[in-house]
């Protein structure tokens, strides 16, 4: 039996590498020109169970209301999307309630620590290479108000294994030098030594050659326009005119994932997210970090690849809009400068290469990961700012159900019908 997958992201050539290792056949439908140029293209590069955090946590009500009037808003709501919003959003505010937003964050947690270790797993035996180094993460904060919030989360976290240190502004900079020019203005920062980073495109595209040279056939160029059904079961996608029939599908088409299951009848509360990032070649250049350094207060982040640092932050709702905004591009460039201004004085900013995609961000703040109701339709979207993060464990995970197989987390969390 072959089974279709919609989507050669993160998490549509992920799941096709879990598929494969348990003896199935795949077959990778991709509508762009080639692997991970949407989602998975230029985003943070970062492997950090350290964020499990959704983005709706208690009080983003006032947040959201305040975006609309501020352009710089680290989450940013456009007034002329609101209307799609509606019923979405109501569920998003009503799980932003605190007992709900601490279980998304235990949730998140538990898949994004699997999918670390699945992912160092498949990078050593296919020999992957995308830029990666351990390390860790550095959360730095200007106010006792975002450390406490950061320190609460991480506290209930530690009985899962979340692995932390506090430090002082001093320890901060013993720990990364190129923050000495600011240390005098961080009050504390936390290493979240687990985490791992690396560029998400290059990996897709190695991943993406060893699935091709053990037989996956990874078609790019193919437009899934609508999911065909009979009875209650999968009759196959239809792309143009062509129907391609297919038992078993999996979409893992990211926020676009929404609309397929749409023409099939049945709906799926993810609505897009817009990011944005801006890449920066460095190479000669000293200054730069060793490790990612996130900054609360601005809601971004800077993360070394290689030669390259990537800016990275923001989250807009404005539909399906990928037109870049100048003024969020200029707040990624304002969050270098605060954070490493004699590095920003060299960069010449005419040379970076800024870019904008679409998370699919679930209601609750938690992936969708399993069967529909129409049988031989899988899913696996919904991941919002993880997705790098959580891709392999998604795709184990979804494997492991769709074979019948008893999963190494608890799939309860993240099923389409919770």
């Amino acid at each position: 039996m072959t089974t279709l997958v919609i989507g050669a992201g993160l998490l549509g050539l992920c799941t096709a590498k879990s598929l494969l290792a348990r003896g199935e056949t795949v077959r990778v439908l991709e509508a762009r020109e080639g692997v991970a140029l949407e989602t998975s293209f230029a985003n943070g590069g970062m492997l950090t169970p350290s964020l499990p955090e959704p983005w709706n946590d208690p009080g983003v009500h006032r947040h959201l209301a305040s975006s609309l009037f501020d352009a710089k808003s680290g989450m940013k709501l456009r007034l002329h999307a609101v209307p799609s919003l509606f019923f979405w959003g109501i569920r998003f505010l009503r799980n932003s309630s605190p007992s709900r937003y601490y279980r998304a964050c235990e949730d998140n947690f538990r898949l994004a620590s699997y999918s670390l270790a699945c992912t160092q797993a498949v990078t050593r035996e296919l020999q992957l290479q995308y830029s990666q180094a351990s390390g860790g993460t550095l959360s730095v904060f200007r106010n006792e108000r975002d450390l406490n919030a950061k320190k609460a989360v991480s506290d209930r976290l530690a009985a899962l294994g979340m692995r932390y240190s506090i430090l002082d502004s001093a320890g901060v900079v013993a720990l990364e030098p190129s923050l000495a020019d600011v240390g005098h203005k961080l009050i504390a920062g936390i290493h979240f030594r687990d985490d791992e980073f690396g560029d998400a495109q290059q990996f897709c595209v190695a991943l993406a050659d060893a699935l091709r040279t053990s037989g996956v056939a990874i078609e790019t160029g193919v437009r899934v326009s609508g999911i065909v059904q009979s009875n209650g079961r999968m009759t196959g996608v239809r792309s143009g005119r062509e129907l391609i029939a297919a038992d078993r599908v999996v979409l893992a088409a990211g926020p676009y994932s929404r609309q397929l299951l749409k023409s099939a009848g049945l709906s799926l509360p993810v609505q897009p997210a817009k990011g944005y990032s801006v890449t920066i070649d460095i190479a000669g250049m000293t200054g730069g970090p060793r490790i990612p350094v996130l900054d609360d207060s601005m809601h971004a982040g800077v993360t070394p690849l290689d030669h390259r640092l990537r800016l990275v932050g923001t989250a807009e709702f404005t539909g399906f809009d990928k037109r870049l905004d100048q003024v969020r591009i200029d707040n990624l460039f304002d969050l270098l400068r605060a954070l490493f201004p004699s590095l920003d004085a060299r960069v010449d900013r005419q040379q970076a290469l800024p870019w904008t995609g679409l998370r699919p961000m679930s209601a609750d703040g938690k992936p969708i990961i399993g069967r529909t109701s129409i049988e031989g339709l899988y899913l696996n979207t919904g991941h919002g700012h993880l997705g790098w993060t959580m891709a392999m464990g998604s795709a184990e995970l979804l494997a492991d159900l769709m074979q019948g197989r008893a999963p190494a987390i608890d799939p309860e969390p993240y099923r389409n019908s919770r």
